[in-house]
């Protein structure tokens, strides 16, 4: 490898090179004298038909070779080595592309294998490009049985035999099938209905084959990838390096390949590219493309009407392929032609035509092109995924109903919904059935939601309520539209109007009350439901609409398509009466476009209008611009209660308060919040309760730090304190708001105002002081204490005795700058009046004319706000903010608690970019969309699930278009070996498999390309993880120590646990640490490209990466904390901790009695507790530390605990093995307990009674001088020890005369990630021993 001294000079060689041209290849531009600026039009024509000629010649080649390949497969199957079939067949699709020949001779030896999940992806993949392949549908229909899903094979089976009625093998498959179904049912996830219209038989035999998968090898140029950078000099006067040249020469998604293998930029066909023909990688002359879409005027501009340019940017030509995809459905292919073709396609000439009709056509009811749909004239899309509805009779007058008030286009096909949608004249969207709850079309359901927040108006009804699961319909409305909406009721009864809601007020023609027969959704607010049924439960109907960002989504349960619904359906899409008002336009999209009006249409409002009756653009399509202003007027405060209404009267004043200063909304679901977090009126938030902390509401917990973050204030508080959880509050602080705020006390006292603090300096009308009860929050730095407890503070109690409050750090009103606003906390739980005030004051509604600082105005035609509440929170984030980097934590399961086992790692990320915890699909999706993601951080096994398939293909997506993804956090400790093989062979593509789970010490591998680029990382160091397989060793990130006595398991380099591979410009990592080591997070880092000098320098590495001789010796903050009995933390919890005794309770009870007694006058000691109940209490914010004393923890049947118990210490616990555990823990198991499961190089020693001297070095000593000098200690000591780690050691050991690997002590205490392991040998039992113990839990 060159020096780096000499990479500048090798570059200017390769330069001139380039340009001087030379030895080239002869399929390459070069070799055929291509020099576009100095060679003749003619000369180009000949260089083109030379390499067509060689292009001919190179296919026969192939084909010859792919032959002799599938030879060599076929022999390997015939021979019974059928892993060494399937190992041949993938290597020639990864060479010449997914055959159907290829792929189905791939799922005949995953059979044999019985890899069934496989089997069926290479049938399927087989049937795609050949629908009526007989051998890979039934190899498909035996995969499907082989997975248990018995209903989908019998399709498989059924079909075979109606092509050919001769096929006895699937007749007899088909009987067992049948059996089997009827005694086991089926396990397959996707649930359709038994009428067989379902995607289990796709492709049918009738269906239009996809044009075969190649891979581009008709020359070595068109295979020379590099690294992954378009070569100019290729593109454009021919390069000569050949294949030694370090940039790409092959195709790619932002180029079109030409007949002299030039890759031709598409932003110059679409007439957008900004570097212009010279300064461009790509070529800019297109004399010699094929045939294209780049032919079309009106093709290209439509092309550039629907795709964004950040679209384009991060997909290429992939993000309009499905346009062209469904404008070719009936023509020829628009796939380049090959090399000397130069007649036009007249079909694909012919679909151009269709696709601008002239204005004033008569629209038809369905056409088969969707292109030849496409005019100004605004429309309704009907969707029908599962077929078309005219064909029953009773559906037929609410279609009728609607072509007489607007034409109605109807998408029945995924492609036909996504090119419908992009139409900037689509008036309304009504889903007519269930298709849309499935997985294969949640693309098309993204879509769909993103035109309703958009401004569009959407309505579910038609056969949806029929066919649709009720689990399904849970999922489909809390992941995707973020409503708690659930299958509630069906039966018939007489509905009345509710005369209150939006759209009864806006449509007079809507029937008072009708009749219907349908299917309820439940848990709705009652102020959504358009029609009720009398005295049945408010909080379900069976029809529905909400407001969605800026538009509308509407449910109609209705089976039976009744005269009632439709009226109902054409008010919901603005049809009929007076239209619903448009929502004004949040901060984010105002101001975007400007009106403009269709001459041709008079009075109707194109897109981009913010005031017509007809939908804006979604999002994605608009342009950008500056925000909107707004008037201090218009401002309103947001009461977030999602645990429902506010009724109980204790609750009014301060409810009254707000609303005597400043108009009110209050938001009961997701969706009403969503819709008010986006307001440009918006002044404040009161979260009212504790509902704010469900996973079902996480989108609103990140819509909620942005708003503060961009200046918005919010308080948490009314009944939050009664109900939160101790645990629970302190994750929503952390890991939301990125704040340490956990619980302290619980009591009412007088509490007295913090005259320092600004919100004090700025409300006069504060009281001075007062009393109330509440949850304080702990260790709150004096700056942000608004009311605090002082000398004259005392408990105020009817039970306990009057005595003064002692703890003087905590606070029950805080409130802390968030960005560029605000984030209060009022543990007030009796909303008393003083903390109605104390609310007003923080939503700058108290005392507004004492503001010292006048808010900035909104916008510079905005007088000044007259409120603080107003301080930018009506404003979009400032681009500052916007373009910060996040990295998001994808934790579909296990929140919790990977935000206190990995709490090192998640405190290192939040220190370099901002981060969002994803703990729902619909907001991984929302999150994977934006621009300023840094990375993707998966921290569970949630990842696998069926349910989050589509978040996985999209994850996919981004690392393919340049992304960072690296799985880690709890993935391999919950993750199954199935799981996890399929999750990345089918997913990613990658051979790799589960292995080895162990311990050991690994090494880093220095030719692995992160290694390279970060030369800080740890040398080495010892994890217990879960290995994967299969791996190259270019994968290899850590491999094992050479030195180190391996299990024979482990003879090479084959397995890993921590590995990275590029895939398409991004990258893939895998950590499979299962006990959080501090050295992982760095590898965390760097994965996600987040590591810098500073972070390894801050560990204590050399540059070199080895480590030095002295290790930096972090200061013990867990000692110094727990100096002092922890305060409580709520009416009924106290600081305590557990001792462990593993069914030698009543022995260490009767022999430890004064030790426990004397832990018990210091705090609450739990003893005896079940495994269960002590994993469940390991999470408890009052937990002071863990007392081990019997050597059960190291059996067997105790690993899982043994577990959580290493968790627990290196998110910063204590854990002490002491008591019996060295009389009972036998000799020869020792190393293995402290190495394997803590990754500390402890083992057995002598065991003997000898005096022993205090390690006046030690950190624990140095904070606890009463501990004894010198004392006699019988006790079982422990070799491996250093000064570091060694409280006693033997009196007559001479520190400087004994080596380190000799050192022994009977007591010792070494740090473990952010928490400490204590040992202690004596086996005597004695008074000292107990002081040991209470030193090293704090408690002296």
């Amino acid at each position: 490898m060159p020096s780096r001294g000499k990479k500048r000079s090798k570059s200017n060689q390769q330069s001139t090179t380039h340009i001087a041209g030379g030895q080239a290849d002869s399929s390459s531009p070069t070799a055929t004298g291509l020099q576009s600026g100095s060679m003749s039009r003619a000369a180009m024509d000949e260089a083109a038909s030379r390499r067509a000629e060689k292009r001919k010649a190179r296919a026969a080649e192939r084909a010859k070779e792919l032959e002799d390949l599938k030879e060599a497969g076929n022999k390997l199957f015939t021979a019974g080595d059928y892993l060494g079939a399937v190992k041949v067949y993938k290597a020639i699709v990864d060479d010449f592309g997914q055959k159907p020949v290829l792929m189905s001779n791939l799922a005949a030896a995953y059979l044999k294998l019985e890899e069934y999940v496989g089997a069926e992806v290479a049938a399927s993949t087989a049937l795609k490009y050949d629908p009526r392949m007989i051998k890979a549908r039934y190899r498909r229909g035996l995969a499907r049985k082989g997975m248990g899903q018995y209903k989908a094979a019998l399709v498989d089976f059924r079909t075979v035999l109606e092509q050919d009625p001769t096929k006895n093998e699937a007749r007899e498959q088909l009987k067992i099938t049948e059996a089997l179904y009827l005694e086991l049912g089926d396990d397959d996830y996707d649930y359709e209905d038994d009428s067989g219209s379902s995607d289990d038989g796709w492709p049918h035999p009738d269906d239009r084959p996809e044009p075969e998968s190649e891979a581009e090898s008709d020359s070595s140029d068109c295979r020379h990838s590099g690294n992954g950078f378009p070569c100019r000099f290729y593109n454009h006067e021919g390069c000569a390096k050949k294949d030694s040249c370090r940039y790409s020469h092959a195709p790619d998604e932002k180029s079109e390949r030409d007949r002299l293998g030039r890759n031709v930029c598409i932003f110059f066909l679409l007439g957008t590219c900004k570097f212009g023909a010279a300064k461009c990688v790509y070529s800019h002359d297109k004399s010699y493309l094929p045939h294209g879409w780049w032919d079309h005027d009106d093709l290209v501009a439509k092309l550039k009407e629907i795709c964004s340019e950040s679209e384009l940017e991060n997909h290429g030509k992939h993000a309009f392929s499905e346009f062209i995809s469904v404008l070719s459905v009936n023509t020829p292919c628009l796939k380049c032609q090959s090399a000397g073709e130069s007649v036009a396609h007249s079909g694909f000439a012919q679909v151009v035509e269709q696709a601008q009709p002239e204005q004033g056509s008569p629209p038809a009811r369905k056409q088969t092109s969707v292109a030849s749909q496409s005019s100004s004239e605004r429309f309704v899309l009907l969707m029908a995924l599962d077929g078309d509805p005219e064909q029953v009779d009773y559906k037929r007058p609410t279609l009728v109903a609607l072509r007489a008030k607007i034409p109605v286009k109807t998408a029945a096909s995924a492609s036909e919904a996504f090119t419908y949608l992009a139409f900037p004249n689509l008036a309304g969207v009504f889903i007519a059935d269930a298709a849309l709850s499935k997985r294969k079309n949640s693309q098309v359901l993204s879509k769909v939601v993103e035109y309703a927040r958009g401004g569009g108006s959407v309505a579910l009804g038609g056969d949806f309520s029929s066919f649709v699961r009720p689990p399904d319909m849970a999922t489909f409305f809390a992941n995707s539209w973020g409503v708690n909406w659930k299958s509630g009721s069906y039966h018939r009864a007489t509905f009345s109007l509710n005369t209150s809601h939006e759209l009864s007020k806006s449509n007079s023609t809507l029937p008072s009350s009708y009749s219907m027969k349908a299917l309820h959704a439940q848990g709705i607010a009652p102020s959504a439901a358009i029609y009720k049924e009398p005295g049945a439960n408010p909080t379900e109907s069976p029809a529905v609409q909400i407001r969605l960002g800026r538009g509308y989504m509407g449910y109609i349960g209705d089976v039976n398509w009744e005269e009632g619904s439709i009226s109902l359906l054409l008010a919901m899409l603005q049809l009929s009466g007076t239209p619903s008002p448009v929502p004004a336009i949040p901060p984010d999209i105002a101001g975007k476009v400007t009106p403009k009006t269709d001459p041709t249409s008079p009075g109707v409002v194109k897109s981009g209008q913010a005031n017509g009756t007809g939908p804006t653009l979604p999002t994605w399509m608009q342009p950008q611009a500056s925000a909107t202003s707004v008037s201090s007027s218009q401002l309103f405060v947001l009461l977030l209660a999602l645990e429902g209404e506010m009724v109980e009267g204790y609750k009014q004043p301060t409810i009254s308060a707000i609303k005597s200063k400043t108009p009110v909304k209050t938001a009961l679901s997701t969706a009403d919040a969503l819709t008010h977090l986006s307001s440009p009126g918006l002044g404040g938030v009161f979260v009212t309760d504790a509902g704010i902390i469900k996973r079902q509401h996480s989108q609103v917990v990140t819509n909620l730090v942005e708003y503060a973050k961009a200046g918005g204030s919010v308080i948490i508080g009314g009944s939050f304190s009664s109900f939160i959880k101790p645990r629970d509050m302190t994750t929503f602080f952390k890991t939301s708001w990125g704040v340490n705020w956990e619980p302290g006390s619980y009591h009412r006292t007088k509490f007295f105002l913090n005259p320092a603090h600004d919100l004090a300096k700025t409300n006069p009308s504060l009281p001075p002081s007062y009393s109330m009860k509440a949850l304080h929050v702990k260790d709150t730095p004096p700056d942000l204490m608004v009311y605090r407890p002082t000398q004259e503070s005392r408990l105020e109690s009817v039970v306990f005795s009057d005595k003064p409050v002692t703890i003087f750090n905590e606070s029950p009103a805080i409130r802390t700058r968030i960005g560029k606003g605000f984030l209060g906390y009022v543990g007030d739980v009796n909303w008393e009046e003083g903390s109605s005030k104390l609310v007003l004051a923080m939503l700058g509604l108290l005392d507004p004319q004492h503001v010292s600082q006048p808010p900035p105005n909104l916008s510079t035609d905005t007088p000044k706000a007259a409120t603080p509440a107003a301080k930018k929170a009506t404003q979009a984030p400032s681009a500052a903010a916007l373009t910060k980097p996040v990295v998001m934590l994808l934790s579909l399961n296990n929140e919790d608690f990977f935000a206190t086992s990995h709490a090192h790692c998640l405190s290192a990320l939040r220190d370099k970019v901002e981060t969002f915890q994803a703990l729902t699909a619909a907001s991984a999706l929302s999150k994977l969309e934006s621009t300023h993601l840094a990375g993707v951080f998966i921290t569970d096994a949630g990842i696998v699930k069926a349910d989050n398939a589509h978040v996985l293909s999209r994850l996919v997506d981004y690392v393919k278009s340049g992304g960072n993804v690296v799985v880690g956090g709890l993935f391999s400790t919950f993750v199954s070996a199935e799981d996890m093989n399929a999750f990345l062979e089918k997913a990613w593509g990658l051979p790799w498999k589960a292995a080895s789970y162990h311990r050991t010490e690994f090494s880093l591998n220095p030719a692995h390309e992160i290694v390279k680029k970060h030369a800080f990382l740890a040398a080495s160091y010892s994890m217990k993880a879960l290995h994967v397989g299969l791996i190259s060793s270019a994968d290899v990130v850590y491999l094992p120590s050479e030195d180190l006595r391996l299990p024979s398991s482990i003879t090479d380099y084959s397995e890993s646990p921590v590995v990275q591979r590029r895939i398409g410009r991004g990258s893939f990592g895998y950590i499979g640490d299962v006990n959080p080591e501090p050295e992982t997070t760095n590898v965390v880092l760097a994965m996600l490209g987040l590591l810098h000098p500073l972070s390894a320098m801050e560990k204590g590495e050399s540059v070199g990466g080895a480590k030095p001789e002295t290790p930096v010796s972090p200061p013990l903050s867990r000692i110094d904390v727990q100096k002092a009995p922890k305060a409580a933390i709520g009416p009924t919890s106290r600081p305590f901790m557990m001792v462990l005794s593993f069914g030698n309770e009543k022995l260490f009870a009767g022999v430890q009695g004064d030790l426990l007694e004397l832990l018990r006058s210091k705090l609450e000691v739990l003893h005896g507790l079940s495994n269960e109940r002590v994993i469940e209490l390991i999470g408890s914010p009052d937990l002071v530390g863990i007392l081990v004393t019997d050597a059960g923890v190291a059996d067997d049947n105790n690993a899982y605990l043994l577990g959580k118990l290493v968790a627990f210490a290196k998110a910063g616990g204590m854990v002490v093995m002491g008591g019996f555990f060295g009389s009972t823990m036998k000799f020869d198991d020792i190393r293995g307990f402290f190495q394997n499961s803590w990754g500390v190089s402890w083992h057995g020693g002598d065991y003997t009674s000898s005096d022993v001297t205090v390690n006046v070095k030690h950190e624990l000593v140095k904070k606890n001088l009463n501990l004894p000098s010198t004392l006699r200690m019988k006790a079982l000591h422990i070799s491996g020890v250093t000064l570091e780690t060694a409280v006693y050691h033997p009196a007559e050991a001479s520190q400087a005369a004994v080596p380190a690997k000799d050192m022994q002590a009977p007591v010792a205490l070494a740090r473990v990630g952010k928490g400490h392991l204590g040992y202690i040998g004596d086996v005597g039992l004695q008074d000292e021993h107990s002081k040991i113990v209470l030193a090293m839990f704090g408690l002296t």
